[in-house]
């Protein structure tokens, strides 16, 4: 088995390159993510959508049509690599040995994929999945045929689903919001705690309910924010809020506690 680094994105929500972010242990993340590939697989390479520059030592495999995403990778690595391809997010700063593990070991290769259900909203985890030879060739199928969502892609495949081993474990961050919330958990651990969430305007006409109670893994309000907007599709980006925690305004970082009281406050009409 190869695997393959998915490291093209723009990270432009990021505002830099995720796959060379520094984790709190002064590793790289693209580093991180190839030690722990290199343990289970024969080769590791690098996706990128371009000639862009990464560096690694790791062989890079260019995207036959740039800018299609993570689909376009899975075509383009069925040039090069033979059997089935472990494919990884390069932005999974919480997957360690145990998960990969736990993949590979209940890889069904009868079926065109084994994967993870993400766990907040139960759906096909693309970023963290092998796909067998033959959903590689169909990946140029879908390509040509105008999909270019690598979710619809893998759940077409109808894949072998797993529950994680470590819940939080994909948890990846596309802002520095959950990059920091990541780094927080790797660093502090996570506690399962329950807290009683408060919508207003906007928000609570996007969830339907004014308030409820929401058992989460988050450790800070926007990481609380950042699961609540992922589960429910709520329409509005963290920066255009503020947070009240306990009748109190808060900063984003603020730590959460259990029973915690939780105000999501949108701008106001015409403010």
């Amino acid at each position: 088995m190869n695997a393959l680094i998915l490291a093209g994105g723009g990270s432009k929500r990021m505002g830099r390159n995720k796959s060379l972010i520094e984790r709190p242990d002064g590793s790289r993340q693209i580093d991180y993510i190839a030690s722990l590939a290199k343990e289970f697989c024969d080769e590791v390479y690098v996706s990128l959508k371009d000639n862009e520059s990464v560096a690694t030592d790791l062989p890079i495999i260019t995207d036959l049509r740039p800018g299609e995403g993570p689909i376009a990778a899975l075509e383009s690595a069925a040039k090069i690599c033979d059997g089935p391809l472990l494919v990884l997010g390069c932005d999974l700063f919480l997957l360690e040995k145990e998960t990969l593990s736990h993949l590979i070991e209940h890889r069904d290769p009868t079926a065109q994929a084994t994967s993870f259900r993400n766990r907040i909203d139960n759906r096909a985890e693309p970023l963290c999945t092998i796909y067998e030879p033959s959903a590689l060739q169909l990946a140029v199928q879908a390509l040509n045929n105008g999909q270019r969502c690598a979710r619809h892609f893998l759940e077409s495949l109808e894949p072998i689903l797993l529950d994680l081993p470590n819940p939080a474990a994909l948890d990846n961050a596309n802002t520095p919001h959950e990059l920091e919330e990541c780094f927080i958990k790797l660093t502090q651990g996570i506690v399962p705690k329950s807290v009683r969430v408060m919508y207003f305007a906007k928000l609570r006409e996007a969830r339907g309910v004014s308030e409820e109670m929401i058992a989460t893994l988050a450790c800070t309000a926007a990481g609380l924010y950042e699961e609540i907007r992922f589960r429910y599709r709520l329409p509005l980006e963290i920066d255009s809020l503020r947070v009240a925690i306990n009748g109190e305004f808060a900063d984003w970082k603020t730590l959460l506690s259990p029973c915690d009281d939780i105000v999501f406050i949108p701008p106001v009409a015409g403010g």
